[in-house]
């Protein structure tokens, strides 16, 4: 079969249950079988074509196929319940046509990441390679984390939904019905009538507010990682929003898959937003990036492919398990582990205000044993002027509401890669409220700098599917150890600041009741007064995952797209 090079044909792929899919598929100029790169979206297979003319012009079978139930394909879109299933149809159909050598390979980020993903519950015969970027993981990233909904939970369900028409899940509009929802004492749970779209998974969403069956059910368990057979290639960014589910999806298959399939899997770290995973871009907000972060992530698809398909050399910058950029050095570096390095402890202490400290507190004056804030869930609030992961968002909160610690000016560089981690030892007058925490790097004359956050939920601080109320007044230990995964160098003269608080913007309200957080309203509000300790009896705690230099780097090992100017 020959087909002219501009040439992308409709094409009808038929599920097992008789569902029928609409995709298009992108032909080489040969009449050759030749492998399959399939990629599946729920958000409209026209935004593959360009990538379907990337690969066809390079010798291979492309195909975007709009998921069940979205674009042109028959059936019911039901967010993560049927991806896995069809996938496999997906693969085995297509393995069998005529235009395919038996080879085939998926590509695809955030949701269509999940999807690859979920079908590894189904271990399809005729997969033979896979890219998967800034990959969702159901209940774990997205629309929940730490059993926190993120506000766009409604929002993203409306763009998906037919009702929805694919509009934007960002924006002023939305923006308007969460202050709306926040600001006037309403439910989470009310979203979907203010967004005027009731027919979304919205509320089934919101009856499993910890991580169950529900949220389990739609991922792979032990035995299905341990029946993986085909090399893998994940992607995730420092701000990355799926970076926590990437991540869990490969320290999932390091434990539990087959050690000769796992050395097949490879992860590639760089200093990208959600988007970025998948186009570099040479800044965020004011963060100026460095020319080596802008990857031609065309061409690392190609590479690993031809490597993994065609039998042509392991691409140079797979020389690592693990390809990471570190900020500020401009530098890749390859290691075996996520972690590495050691950990530097800084103790949360009180002399005139809130600090960092080197040393443990050993103050037994009673007005230095802790610090406090207070959380009123009825203030109004108003949205960032900016959506800006390299500033101040974050730091939105008003005098009182927020505590906030800063060490001493770094006497040297310090070497930051990996996850930080906190321990807090905290009392509130509150059954539950949220604590969220923050780290930035803050140098002279310039914006703080968000480094990772993390979250939890008081009444989960003892496991994800265990809620226990706190005993109001008696202190507890809250420990956060999944901060996002960041690697920088922090520049000497700068401090850096630990910020905690019980709201953020970008998550549900809680309103420290002790009903489930998505039903509460005004009617449940409590001003909630927390108090963090510091003393010798109780030890709250910051620890930095630090490595003694830069590491050796290995530049010029990736495609570049283009040479953007310097970093800072």
């Amino acid at each position: 079969m020959l087909v002219a090079k501009e040439a992308a044909s409709p094409l009808t792929v038929p599920l097992s249950d008789g569902t029928l899919l609409r995709a298009t598929v992108f032909l080489p100029e040969t009449d050759e079988a030749k492998p399959v790169i399939l990629q599946i979206t729920p958000y409209g297979r026209d935004e593959a074509t360009e990538r379907g003319k990337f690969f066809r012009n390079h010798g291979y079978v492309f195909i975007a196929v709009d998921s069940r139930g979205t674009g042109d394909s028959q059936g019911e879109f039901v967010p993560f319940a049927d991806d896995g299933k069809d996938a496999y149809d997906i693969v085995e159909w297509v393995a069998k046509q005529s235009f395919s050598d038996g080879q085939v390979a998926t590509l695809g980020g955030s949701y269509r990441g999940f999807v690859q993903w979920s079908m590894q519950k189904f271990s399809p015969p005729s997969l033979k390679s896979m890219i998967a970027i800034a990959s969702v993981y159901p209940g774990k990233d997205f629309p929940l984390r730490n059993n926190i909904f993120v506000n766009y939970t409604m929002s993203w369900l409306n763009m998906v939904s037919k009702a929805g028409k694919g509009a934007s899940y960002g924006g002023g509009p939305w923006n308007e019905l969460y202050l709306k929802q926040k600001n006037n004492g309403l439910a989470f749970s009310e979203l979907d009538e203010l967004a005027g779209n009731q027919t979304t998974e919205y509320q089934t969403w919101l009856q499993h507010p910890k991580y169950d069956d529900y949220w389990q059910g739609f991922v792979p368990k032990a035995d299905n990682y341990r029946a993986i057979n085909v090399p893998i290639l994940s992607v995730t960014g420092h701000y990355d929003g799926d970076q926590h589910g990437t991540l869990l999806y490969y320290q999932n298959h390091q434990k539990w898959g087959r050690p000769e399939v796992f050395d097949q899997h490879y992860l590639i770290m760089g200093p990208w937003d959600h988007g970025g995973t998948r186009y570099p871009k040479p800044a965020l907000g004011q963060l100026q990036l460095g020319d080596r972060s802008v990857l031609d992530m065309k061409q690392v698809y190609l590479d690993w492919f031809n490597w993994t398909l065609k039998g042509k050399d392991k691409p140079r910058y797979l020389k690592g398990k693990i390809s990471k950029y570190i900020q500020k050095a401009g530098t890749w570096h390859a290691s075996k582990q996520l972690a590495q390095g050691r950990w530097h402890t800084l103790y949360l202490t009180r002399t005139k205000r809130p600090e960092l400290s080197a040393s443990p507190s050993v103050v037994v004056d009673a007005d230095r044993r802790h610090s406090h804030y207070v959380y009123d869930p009825m203030r109004k609030v108003s949205a960032p002027s900016v959506f800006d992961l390299s500033g101040e968002a974050p730091l939105w909160h008003a005098d009182g509401e927020k505590l906030v610690f800063d060490s001493a000016e770094l006497s040297e560089d310090l070497v930051l890669s990996g996850q930080i981690q906190t321990r807090l030892w905290l009392s509130i007058n509150v059954p539950d409220t949220d604590f969220h925490a923050s780290v930035f790097e803050v140098c002279p004359e310039k914006k703080p700098l968000l480094l990772a956050f993390a979250m939890k939920r008081a009444r989960y601080r003892n496991g994800l599917q265990k809620p226990e109320m706190v005993t109001p007044g008696q202190p507890f230990s809250l420990n956060m150890d999944d901060f996002n995964y960041v690697s920088r160098v922090l520049s000497k003269g700068c401090k850096l600041r630990f910020v905690v608080s019980s709201s953020s913007w970008y998550h549900q309200k809680h309103y420290n009741g002790e009903s489930a957080v998505a039903y509460q309203t005004a009617k449940d509000a409590k001003v909630a007064k927390v108090t963090l300790w510091h003393d010798n009896t109780y030890v709250s705690q910051l620890r930095l995952p630090v490595l003694e230099t830069v590491p050796a780097s290995y530049d010029g090992a990736f495609p570049l797209a283009s040479k953007v100017g310097k970093e800072q």
